[in-house]
């Protein structure tokens, strides 16, 4: 539905002026009702919480009187004792009566008070609760069954209890409980939440009701002062402030009816809801006359806009006013003019600015096509109608990319580009041109116009890399033929060193041995160079072949590390190893070896004299971990997932072999469907880890799988 500009204004104007009064009205009635009952309910709980200290402080008197004269007791015999007690009755007149108890309950002494009228006769208390409590070390108060005394039980020396009876009645009547307000009243709870004290003008009954009261149970249970609103039996809502007596169990409740407590709180909200409704109705009026006067002049200067939007620039908005709009609406009409102006200069600029972009795409040597999100080709340059084959003069724009593609290959994989959503994904197409073959990177990115979030299309590109695939390959021919024509002579040279070493064409003294010795190690470290080197062209051209044989994976670690032990005796470098002795999996012992010795040589050369290398396996029912921890330098954050592709080394460490011993690592563990990682952090050393299944095997078409447990 759509609102006519004078409606509109209207509503402002009263949201502007009478709704802020309207809400700050609400919210001073908020405030003032908040105020009244908390001042109300602050009363309330300074009441509650005055009966009950002077409660508290009745009781702990008393305690206090009691529990010196225990102690003055404990210095004297039975003679004495008993002249305290009567000393103490006749001294405070609220206690009246004290007597010793056996550990079974019964009176062995008991002393009246003089102003009392207790009986004399010996009594047991044996089936009392609050005696097993003093028996037990604690002190224990009960109110009587009529809630005019309370009872005493104090652990008194040796399997005896001193009890007490203290007169309330008297200190009850001196508390002068009185009404409050309309309707409330003030009430003593005993433990169980009965009302032993109230108000005299209130009657018993309405006082006995209080018994069943919510607030009563929460009261005689609380911790500490608080209030609550709640019903009564006959459904009334109620107002209480309670305050506990923990040395009694009870709880002094003062309870007011709802109505009366807040009947001021409810005028006050009357009478201002009265002065907003007032207040709104001259706003109200005011908004509409001052809306009358501002909406004729907007409204032709709006009839004037449509007219420009529509590309009618001689329309002028006729404003016929003494104020601010009559500037408005000429200077509406100058700028009507400008527009004109400016309008006829911009289609030159566009449809030149056009021609140059066109110019751009289509020299270009990368295939471009750009679409709508639903597919539909809007542009194609040269480069691309030559890779999909589309002549240059067949129409393509407003038609589904794939319908474009004949060849089924090329259309599966733009396709896939074009529907996935992976950062930086690409496919490689391989398409025969008139004179050559070439090799074109495939990708797709979304098209989004400068200052809007959303895509409004997308932008499918063809790259050649044709000539980074052939520079690729060769390097790849070098190395496996320079690789091929230095094996050979490397292990020729290291046949002969071995047999210069072991003396058998003749002796030699130390000093030659000692450089035969290093010109072994470096033929070594140079033939694992070239193995390095051949391994990762037998896996770039899927030539690598994989033999699974059961084989214990710490047994072929210990090996490793005996035929590699001699290379770290020059650094003192001490060689551990730990782990399950057991770990036996099926796996290619040539690349198990072959990825120990990687990782147990890398970390002899980054590990510091006097280091330690340690090698250790893991194992659980289904996958088995290994790893080989060095104490060198560790290796920087910026390069733990770099140092397993092809000839990469930490930059500034010292550098060595072809960088290729974790390449073959890495596919070592992926052919045996794991994975290698490494943890380290500078200064801290590093460890590699490699895990893999341990129940694997070959199926039928020689690939290798996880054997599937027998069900």
């Amino acid at each position: 539905m759509k609102l006519r500009l004078f409606h509109k204004l209207v509503l402002v104007m009263v949201l502007v002026s009478a709704l802020p009064m309207a809400l700050l009205g609400w919210r001073l009635i908020s405030l003032g009702q908040a105020g009244v009952r908390t001042a109300i309910q602050e009363l309330h709980s300074t009441m509650a919480d005055k009966l009950s200290s002077e409660f508290k402080s009745y009781i702990r008197s008393a305690d206090g009187s009691l529990r010196s004269a225990m102690a003055a007791m404990l210095l004297m015999d039975w003679e004495n004792k008993q002249t305290l007690l009567s000393s103490l009755l006749e001294t405070r007149r609220e206690l009246k009566e004290i007597s010793v108890l056996s550990k079974e309950g019964k009176e062995l002494v008991k002393i009246l008070s003089p102003y009392g009228d207790s009986k004399g006769s010996l009594k047991s208390y044996a089936s009392v609760p609050d005696l097993r409590k003093a028996l037990g070390g604690s002190r224990a108060i009960s109110l009587d069954e009529k809630g005019s005394s309370a009872v005493f039980y104090y652990p008194f020396g040796k399997d005896m209890v001193l009890r007490s009876v203290l007169d309330i009645s008297s200190f009850i009547a001196g508390l002068d409980l009185k009404k409050v307000g309309e309707g409330g009243f003030p009430l003593i709870l005993d433990s169980s939440a009965k009302p032993i004290a109230w108000p005299a003008d209130i009657d018993s009954g309405e006082a006995a009701a209080a018994a069943g009261w919510r607030v009563s149970g929460v009261a005689v249970k609380a911790l500490s002062i608080g209030s609550m609103e709640f019903e009564n039996q006959s459904g009334r809502a109620m107002l209480a402030a309670y305050a506990p007596i923990p040395d009694l169990g009870g709880a002094v409740v003062v309870a007011q009816p709802l109505e009366g407590a807040y009947r001021y709180a409810d005028f006050v909200r009357r009478q201002a809801v009265y002065a907003v409704l007032v207040f709104l109705a001259l706003s109200l009026a005011a908004a509409w006359m001052f809306s009358r006067s501002l909406a004729k002049p907007i409204t032709a200067i709006a009839l004037a806009a449509e007219s420009v939007a529509a590309g009618d620039f001689t329309r002028r908005a006729e404003v016929d006013t003494s104020d601010e709009l009559k500037d408005l609406g000429e200077t509406f009409n100058k700028m009507i003019g400008q527009l004109k102006s400016y309008s006829d200069m911009q289609v030159d600029r566009i449809i030149r600015e056009q021609k140059n972009t066109e110019a751009i795409l289509f020299s270009t040597e990368d295939g471009i096509i750009m679409t709508d999100l639903a597919g539909r080709v809007q542009l194609v340059n040269r480069k691309a109608r030559s890779v999909l084959g589309l002549g240059q003069a067949n129409p393509v724009e407003g038609k589904p990319l794939p319908e474009l593609i004949a060849d089924a290959g090329m259309k599966e994989a733009v396709s896939d580009v074009f529907n996935s959503r992976k950062e930086s994904y690409f496919r490689e197409i391989e398409v025969s041109l008139e004179h050559s073959c070439r090799v074109f990177r495939c990708f797709s990115t979304p098209i989004t116009a400068p200052g809007h979030a959303e895509p409004i299309g997308r932008l499918v590109a063809f790259n050649d890399i044709t000539l980074d695939k052939e520079l690729a390959r060769i390097k790849d021919e070098f190395l496996h033929s320079i690789t091929h024509d230095l094996r050979n002579p490397m292990g020729a040279i290291k046949g002969f060193v071995e047999f210069l070493v072991k003396e058998i064409p003749g002796p030699v003294n130390a000093a030659q041995k000692k450089m035969l010795v290093s010109i072994d190690r470096a033929a070594f470290r140079l033939l694992g160079m070239i193995n390095n080197i051949l391994d990762v062209a037998k896996v770039e051209a899927g030539k690598m072949e994989v033999k699974l044989v059961p084989l214990n994976l710490r047994e072929t670690a210990t090996r490793v590390i005996e035929l590699m032990e001699s290379l770290g005796q020059r650094k003192q470098l001490r060689f551990e190893l730990e782990g399950d002795k057991d770990a036996v999996v099926n796996a290619d012992q040539g690349l198990m070896e072959r990825m120990f010795t990687n990782l147990i040589g890398n970390a002899i050369k980054f590990t510091p004299e006097n280091g330690v290398i340690t090698a250790g396996i893991s194992a659980d029912d289904s996958t088995v971990t290994a790893w080989v921890r060095d104490t060198g330098d560790g290796i920087p954050p910026e390069y733990l997932g770099k140092v397993f592709e092809k000839f990469e080394q930490v930059k500034g460490q010292k550098a060595g072999g072809t960088g290729l011993g974790l390449t073959i690592c890495k596919y070592a563990a992926a052919v045996h469907l794991g994975r290698i990682w490494v943890e380290s952090e500078p200064g801290q050393g590093a460890k590699f880890l490699f895990s893999f299944p341990r129940n694997l095997e070959k199926d039928e078409a020689g690939q290798v799988v996880v054997r599937q447990a027998a069900k």
